[in-house]
């Protein structure tokens, strides 16, 4: 009997030794860091992103040893566009003081309106291999995190405007080509214009869709718009391609109106727009001066009258330089005097076309000097005060709305986009407009 409890004694301590010892190990598992884990995170401008907006979502797994065999399972991203920003990439790091490895992918996501979207856990599928060889296999998962887009915060031009196209994105550029001349064609003939936009920071699905150009006098046939977006350096660029088929029905030049595209800086957090030039189209280019066949008669100078104006003006102007304490002996006299007069004879076009009234002109004379000023043009013809000076002359010249453009009005529209030429090249160019009329109709 006593041999038997003995016995009871020497098992029970045993299995107490063995609990203790069991415990001490799990303990010791569960304070060891994971064999592989991972997480997720965003890229998006202070303050938060907008509707539409370009984010950068980073999932990144790290794993203590060697991976063999990979394949990173990726959930349904409800709602959300999306593009891989290249492939993933695998770098060693360190995680406090001990080596790990890591890869990480980036993606782009797209929101389409202001609320909070569930991202739900990536999954990867890993084989890990330590020094000695041996194989393992092993299931990392992130945990679920949450992306929160903001409401826009101005009173108009944002993603809520149904009369604005939204298109935010870091850059944008337009551009327009002809299969043949526009200012040759005669009535009954034909050319194709083809206008290409690139946006950096967007997908080209979010490009407008097809770019109203109507114009009076015309007849436009519009092609189907070509889309595409690459990855280039790590961000998606979005290409679309519009065409036209464009035949004037009259006799007499008409102007295609310009190409207005307003999107939204993602850098700078302002509206802008890309500009394309309005075009003339018709049988031999429209001359500022030169009236049009079924124009009414100039009225106020005539041209021979305006050119002597013009030349006593720049006359007297250097008799004025020539007369100025102690400027003749600094600078030599044509010094001066040519360029003073190489700035007023640039403008003279818009000068001229003002002084005799006639509004078509004055119109082609303004783009024509805008294409002259190049990426200074494309400034000051996207500021407010020229933008809209011209949309008085659209609104006489094309019908849109009842509106007076001759005499006094002319020379006020004229006026006032020398004014802001002349201001902006004396200073920095200022942002562009953010209050533009939509160019893609309802």
């Amino acid at each position: 009997m006593s041999a038997m409890k003995k016995l009871r004694r020497v098992l029970f301590g045993l299995s107490v030794v063995a609990g203790v010892g069991l415990g001490a190990a799990s303990a010791h598992a569960g304070d060891r860091p994971p064999e592989a884990f991972g997480e997720v995170s965003f890229e998006m401008p202070e303050g938060g992103a907008y509707a539409q907006e370009m984010i950068t979502m980073v999932v990144r797994f790290y794993f203590k040893t060697r991976a063999t065999t990979e394949q990173m399972e990726q959930p349904k991203l409800e709602k959300l566009g999306w593009v891989q920003l290249g492939r993933d990439t695998w770098a060693p790091t360190k995680i406090g003081t001990a080596n790990w490895f890591g890869v990480t992918r980036r993606i782009a996501v797209f929101a389409p309106e202001a609320k909070t979207y569930d991202i739900p856990p990536f999954t990867h599928h890993v084989t890990l291999i330590d020094a000695e060889g041996v194989r393992w296999k092993v299931d990392a998962v992130s945990k679920p995190v949450q992306l929160e887009i903001r409401k826009w915060t101005g009173k108009t031009d944002g993603p809520e405007d149904e009369d604005v196209w939204w298109l935010p994105a870091r850059s944008v550029e337009i551009k327009d080509s002809w299969t043949v001349d526009p200012t040759a064609l005669k009535a009954g003939e034909t050319t194709r214009r083809r206008v290409d936009v690139t946006a950096v920071g967007t997908l080209a699905e979010q490009l407008p869709p097809m770019i109203d150009t109507q114009s009076p006098g015309l007849v436009v046939f519009p092609g189907p718009v070509e889309r595409r977006t690459e990855i280039v350096d790590g961000l998606p660029v979005a290409h679309a391609a519009y065409t036209y088929d464009i035949r004037p029905h009259t006799g007499d030049p008409v102007i295609l109106r310009e190409v207005l595209v307003p999107w939204f800086d993602t850098a700078s957090r302002a509206m802008r727009q890309a500009i394309v030039p309005g075009a003339n189209v018709g049988e031999g280019m429209v001359i500022p001066g030169t009236p049009l066949t079924d124009s009414p008669a100039a009225t106020g100078f005539s041209p021979a009258l305006a050119g002597l104006l013009a030349g006593a003006m720049a006359f007297l102007f250097g008799i004025a330089l020539l007369l100025v304490p102690g400027q003749r002996d600094r600078e030599p006299v044509v010094g001066r005097l040519v360029p003073a007069w190489n700035g007023f004879r640039r403008t003279l076009a818009v000068r001229s076309a003002a002084w005799r009234g006639e509004a078509t002109a004055l119109r082609v004379a303004i783009y024509r000097l805008a294409r002259e000023d190049g990426t200074a043009g494309r400034a000051w013809l996207g500021e407010p005060a020229v933008a809209e000076a011209i949309a008085r002359l659209d609104a006489g010249l094309f019908g849109r709305e009842t509106a007076d453009v001759a005499g006094s009005s002319l020379t006020r529209i004229a006026a006032t986009v020398l004014r802001v030429r002349a201001d902006l090249a004396r200073g920095p160019a200022e942002e562009a407009p953010t209050g533009m009329a939509s160019p893609f109709g309802n």
